[in-house]
Parts: C-alpha cells; sequence; structure tokens
C-alpha cells in the first residue's frame, strides 16, 4: 500500500488535491500543475472523465503523476465501460502499481460535451466497489482464477449537501461493508450542515477527507450552483464574492474558514479548484499558519 493508506492508518491528517486531465495527448501542463502541488500533498487524485467531458484516460495520467513522483489517486467510473473493460482496467492499472483507487458511478452523459453518446452503467459505485473487492481476492467478477489479485487502497464519494442526510449516511455503510476504506466528500459549503454530517458519519470508522472546493469568483459560483449537480451555494457566499475587490483571495479566505471550522471532524481535506490549481498552494500555507492541530503535516 501507499502513502496516503499509511498516513490515514495512523490516523494523521491528509491533503490530498484534484487535477483533470488534459483535453489532448500533451502532458506539458499536465506536469506542471503536478509539480506545483507535490511538495503540498499526500496524493494527488486524476479525474475519471468528470462531467461527461471528453479527456485523456485517467490511468495516463496517473501514470504522468507516478513518474513524478507523487502519489496517484485513480479515479473510476461505471458510465462509460460495461464489466469487462472495467475488470480489464483495473487489472491494468493495478499491474502499473497505482496503490490508489475511487470508485464513482459517473456524472450522465447529458451533462458534458457528448450528450449522444449512449451511457453504459451496467454497475454502479456500490457494484464497482464489489467488484474490486473480488478482483483483490485473486478472481474474477464471475469468480475466474486470476494469476494475481489486484492490490488497491479502495475509496468512495459522498455527497454531504443531499438531503436528507440519513440516506448518504446509509449509502455509505454500503459502501463500506462493500469495501471501501475511506470516503472523499462533495463540497459543502452551509458548515453547520456540513459539521453536522461529518459528526453523523463517525461511528463508522472510516476515514473522511472533506472537499474544499476554492471559489475564485463570483461568476465560478453561480456557474456551479446551476451546472454542477449536488452543490448549493449558501447567497452569503456568492455575496461575499461579488463585494470582493479581491475575489481570488476571499475564495482562498472561505476555504481557509471551511478547513479550520472542520479540522477534527475529519482525517483531512480533498482540495478542489476549477482550473485554478495555482491556489491550493496557497490555501494549505495559509491552513498551517492558522491550524491549531498538532499532527498536521504532509
Amino acid at each position: 500500500m501507499g502513502l496516503l493508506h499509511d498516513k490515514l492508518l495512523r490516523q494523521q491528517q491528509v491533503i490530498t488535491a484534484e487535477i483533470a486531465p488534459p483535453k489532448g495527448a500533451g502532458t506539458k501542463r499536465l506536469k506542471e500543475k503536478i509539480n506545483l502541488l507535490k511538495p503540498f500533498v499526500t496524493a494527488i487524485n486524476i479525474t475519471d472523465g468528470q462531467r461527461a467531458l471528453v479527456r485523456m484516460a485517467s490511468w495516463a495520467a496517473c501514470k504522468v503523476v507516478q513518474e513524478l513522483g507523487v502519489e496517484p489517486v485513480l479515479q473510476m467510473t461505471c458510465r462509460d465501460r460495461n464489466t469487462i473493460a472495467l475488470q480489464a482496467d483495473l487489472m491494468g492499472a493495478s499491474a502499473m502499481g497505482f496503490p490508489n483507487l475511487l470508485c464513482l458511478t459517473g456524472d450522465p452523459v447529458k451533462v458534458g460535451d457528448s450528450p449522444e453518446s449512449k451511457p453504459v452503467f451496467e454497475i454502479e459505485s456500490v457494484g464497482l466497489l464489489k467488484m474490486v473487492s473480488t478482483l483483490q481476492t485473486g478472481t474474477d467478477h464471475h469468480h475466474l482464477k486470476m494469476n494475481a489479485p489486484t492490490r488497491f487502497f479502495m475509496g468512495a464519494v459522498v455527497n454531504p449537501t443531499l438531503h436528507g442526510s440519513n440516506s448518504q449516511l446509509e449509502r455509505m455503510k454500503a459502501k463500506v461493508a462493500a469495501g471501501a476504506h475511506f470516503f472523499q466528500t462533495q463540497a459543502n459549503y452551509d458548515l453547520t450542515d456540513f459539521s453536522r454530517f461529518l459528526n453523523a458519519a463517525r461511528p463508522l470508522n472510516t476515514p473522511v477527507l472533506a472537499g474544499i472546493l476554492v471559489l475564485h469568483s463570483a461568476d465560478v459560483a453561480i456557474f456551479l450552483q446551476k451546472e454542477i449537480p449536488g452543490i448549493h451555494l449558501p447567497r452569503e457566499i456568492v455575496d461575499r464574492l461579488t463585494r470582493s475587490n479581491d475575489p481570488e483571495q476571499e475564495g482562498l479566505q472561505i476555504a481557509l474558514e471551511s478547513m479550520l471550522a472542520l479540522e477534527g471532524l475529519c482525517q483531512g481535506f480533498h482540495l478542489m479548484t476549477l482550473k485554478k490549481e495555482h491556489l491550493i498552494p496557497q490555501l494549505i500555507k495559509n491552513y498551517y499558519a492558522n491550524t491549531t492541530l498538532e499532527n498536521a503535516s504532509l
């Protein structure tokens, strides 16, 4: 297993970040983003067709992450692959030495740039976790023997903004039963609601990384509210960004306030931006300058 596994097992706080792979075969900009984040994070997630947009395969971008000396988190969705393709990709990803896997159902095709494409969804995220758990024992989905098992530290996602929260907690329980070892959450800008959810999830005894999506303008906030499923922004957040003379710095302050409010309720943070990865190192520096946690470390 990798560094993410070891730190979570030792109950150390960790920070992960997320990068969308490039639109095309070029990797120059991807490498720049990885090197920018490298000193500050435990691992880097690479999205898999997020928002149903056509981009480089997650496994290929994860290979670049790995080659640059950072631990990757491979994301895999069920939208575009049947169970044969899923298993083939999982076997290949394990052979390439990727230690971490995040299992997702995937965004609907209609929200992306190829709405005429046909979605697969032969299984969803719980089914994918169960499939991986089977592959970890050395047999495939139909219990046929493999020459070697896969070896993944398996993660799953949860959206704390969906109500009632009990349904999301039940979903988390199902994912833990299916094999999830840790969770990364969607962002939630209602900190009272977010805190309540994280407290409710603690009896599961499964590490949770709270999702923090850094906003850099009021326009971006409004776009997220309208276009991204599961995002809810309180009016005061949009107002703060609208009134600010420096929206990027205001967005960083909002993210910092979220992290400080949630520390102690989760085992770390998963940081996200919309094409503004350069903000993440500054946010982490600001956080460590203000945190009271003694075990806060990369």
